[in-house]
């Protein structure tokens, strides 16, 4: 293809992927040039910042989700559950909606397709305006900044661009040197786009292969000048105790001036990467041991795109070291993202003196107003405050709704009152996610309301044949289902987890995410996010059921483990541990089980399906569901649910999980958090799982001794 100016930086990309587990904002991604580029944060998208400057103009106004899309030429997703969840529990207090990733299409000249796109398309007919390219976009930076050139130079990118200018190739022209290019790589191909003096193509740079990063989620080049330098000093930058090296203070040449480096790779040494070596004075250094540097870590967040995308970095009152990876580990980005199940909130029964997401906004704003009031007047107590404050129940409610867009009614009145008065007490949230899907699970099991039917959510309760009757509660066809996808943070070095405190509370991660917006979250009026529908199958386990076969079997002791899983699997097993270890191998293996054995009778490969479990002291089940995209799926998986199909399934699943091609080894296995498990039986794509894998173990299933589903494959007659 012929060079065309800027457009060759354009790197296509699926919708779905930029708010995945490998890519986003801060996330390294391979193009197809052969460089990697950096997703900006999300206050750089232009799309983004059009909604939410739309939305602070008529915050005070009821929020009217059509008119702002037909507005702003930008689609927007409701999902007021997740919204009230994110504005009390993650601070996002003036979050109103999710504003959805844009159709990115390249045509054949590898420009924006914006032609077609209805969005576009709708603007242009009502307004007669056209989106800008910058609406159907997510911007980002090259990264890392050093690249190497056909002469082996190494430089920072900023220095090839003057280069490229003194040098004046093709005519000075920096529209032609995107992607990075060479100044020293002519090729034999021409630019026709316009007539230049010099008008040679020119080859492209290599970026370097390694970077520095940091468990706090900073991200960093190697400042290979001063590594340069303090290595030919001879410098400890292996120290434990770590180096600054980007305040090192480097000499010039000794044959004057700065040296001039370049990154000569070894063919004699396969396991160094080269060494570095000045063209001027001849001294080089080896790349040999750099993996084992711990250079002092300077706060970097270069996804931020501004001068002071610095801050202070510690762990533990000490400053954080760094450390080197190649470009393209997977410990460079961990994503944090949260899914929601649509529920509609007329679907949600309250609780006796349970407080919605709202009404506990509220109750937070009420108590702040209190506690600054007490500092000037302590004497005054909750009763005096509410009396003088908040006694008439209509203003309140007209208040609310204005000062904080709170839709409330007389009975939330009632219970913000008692609870703030001390009442009511409400239990205390010690797992937010888990309470959560809480709510979904105690909708899809409402026995007052087996089947439900709305445009986000429709399932219906089927008829559980006898042979299943010992093992469910309840058997439903969901046959709509929505899920709205977001990302808050990510993290780099270790997988950001939650822990669990002395008290036996679930903390969220704290300093080592890093969020995807540049900021606080109350800044936050919308976040990007993907909506998807499909159809899937919920299955509800009896719980008196299983804490019987558990205690049986002496299964909660069975099931400790040694921990060399990292930090999830060290919060996995607190967690298990918290709810029942027997119980999550058993939840967690029928899950993958039954994903492998619809592949077989529905056609859906495993990794088109996916896991939505739900497990705690409360509850007990999963929804197997597959979401293709916007438009949903092909209804394949609901008609496995009907009762003469279901239980043959089960069954089958079951029959198959007793051997395994890997057995004895897997059988016998009882290393860590997984037993009898391997990819010959139980594993399943690390997409289609929600606790990458962990957790499995096939005998909870079927073991002759102690297997939860041994009478429904016979092995008790064996």
């Amino acid at each position: 293809m012929d060079i065309r100016k800027e457009n060759q930086y354009n790197q296509s990309m699926g919708k779905y992927k930029i708010l995945s587990t490998a890519a986003g904002v801060g996330s390294i991604i391979t193009t197809k040039w052969g460089g990697f580029i950096m997703p900006l944060s999300i206050n750089n998208w232009k799309f983004v910042e059009v909604a939410s400057n739309k939305i602070k103009e008529i915050q005070s106004q009821t929020l009217n989700i059509p008119k702002i899309q037909e507005e702003c030429g930008v689609e927007l997703i409701e999902d007021p559950r997740f919204v009230d969840f994110l504005n009390v529990k993650k601070r996002f207090t003036q979050l109103k909606c999710f504003v959805a990733i844009p159709h990115i299409l390249l045509n054949s000249f590898n420009q924006i397709q914006r032609k077609g796109n209805p969005l576009y398309e709708s603007i242009k007919a009502r307004f007669g305006t056209e989106l800008g390219e910058d609406m159907f976009y997510i911007p980002a930076i090259n990264f890392p900044q050093w690249f190497i050139s056909a002469n082996s130079e190494i430089k920072p990118l900023n220095e090839w661009r003057k280069e490229w200018q003194i040098r004046k190739c093709n005519d000075g022209k920096m529209t032609y040197f995107v992607p990075p290019r060479d100044p020293n790589k002519k090729t034999y191909r021409k630019i026709k786009a316009e007539v230049l003096h010099d008008d040679v193509e020119y080859g492209l740079l290599k970026p370097v292969p390694l970077i520095l990063i940091c468990p706090n989620g900073h991200i960093s080049d190697i400042p290979w000048y001063k590594f340069f330098c303090a290595s030919l000093k001879h410098e400890k930058m292996d120290d434990d105790a770590g180096f600054e090296l980007f305040g090192y203070d480097c000499e010039d040449c000794s044959c004057g001036g700065k040296h001039n480096i370049k990154w000569l790779n070894s063919r004699n040494q396969a396991e160094s990467w080269g060494t570095l070596k000045c063209s001027k004075c001849g001294y080089s250094v080896s790349l040999a041991g750099i993996m084992n540097i711990k250079p002092y870590c300077r706060g970097e967040r270069p996804w931020v795109n501004k001068d002071n995308a610095y801050e202070r970095c510690l762990s533990t009152g000490q400053k954080t070291k760094m450390q080197v990876a190649m470009v393209t580990s997977n410990s460079i980005y961990y994503a944090s993202g949260f899914s929601s199940l649509y529920i509609p909130k007329d679907f949600i029964p309250l609780k006796p003196g349970q407080l919605n997401d709202q009404a506990r906004m509220v109750l937070s704003k009420v108590t702040e107003k209190y506690n600054t009031m007490v500092t000037r007047r302590p004497e005054m107590t909750q009763e005096e405050f509410w009396k003088k404050k908040y006694n008439d129940c209509d203003e309140f409610i007209e208040d609310a709704n204005l000062n904080w867009q709170c839709s409330l009614t007389d009975f939330d009145y009632e219970n913000i009152k008692n609870m703030f008065l001390g009442l009511i007490v409400e239990d205390e949230d010690n797992d937010p996610v888990a309470t959560y899907r809480l709510t979904e699970f105690e909708v899809l099991t409402d026995i007052h309301e087996p089947n439900r039917k709305s445009k986000g959510l429709e399932f219906n309760e089927i008829i559980i044949p006898n042979s299943l009757q010992p093992y469910f509660k309840t058997i439903k066809q969901v046959n709509t289902v929505s899920l709205t996808n977001t990302q808050l943070g990510f993290g780099r070095v270790n997988m950001p987890t939650s822990k669990l405190d002395d008290s036996g509370k679930i903390v969220a991660p704290g300093d080592e995410m890093k969020p995807i917006f540049d900021g606080i979250p109350s800044d936050i009026y919308v976040l990007p996010a993907n909506q998807i529908y499909g159809e899937g199958l919920f299955f509800a386990f009896d719980m008196a059921t299983i804490e019987r076969w558990a205690e049986e079997n002496d299964l909660n002791d069975h099931y400790k483990c040694q921990l060399d899983n990292g930090a999830l699997g060290e919060f996995l097993y607190q967690e298990i541990s918290l709810y029942g270890r027997a119980k999550f191998y058993l939840l967690h293996t029928f899950s993958h089980v039954l994903m492998k054995e619809l592949e077989f009778t529905c056609g859906y490969p495993t990794a088109s399906l996916s896991e939505r479990l739900y497990y705690s002291d409360k509850m007990c089940g999963v929804l197997i569901y597959t979401a293709d995209g916007a438009e949903g799926s092909m209804g394949g998986l609901v008609w496995q649910g009907q009762p003469r199909l279901i239980s043959s399934i089960i069954e089958s699943a079951m029959k198959r999980a007793v051997n395994c091609s890997s057995d004895p080894l897997c059988w016998e296995n009882e290393d860590s958090l997984n037993r009898a498990s391997c990819f010959g039986c139980t594993m399943v794509s690390e997409t289609s799982c929600e606790y990458q894998n962990m957790g499995l173990d096939r005998r909870a299933l079927v073991d002759e001794e102690y297997g939860f589903f041994k009478n429904l494959v016979g092995l008790d007659s064996i």
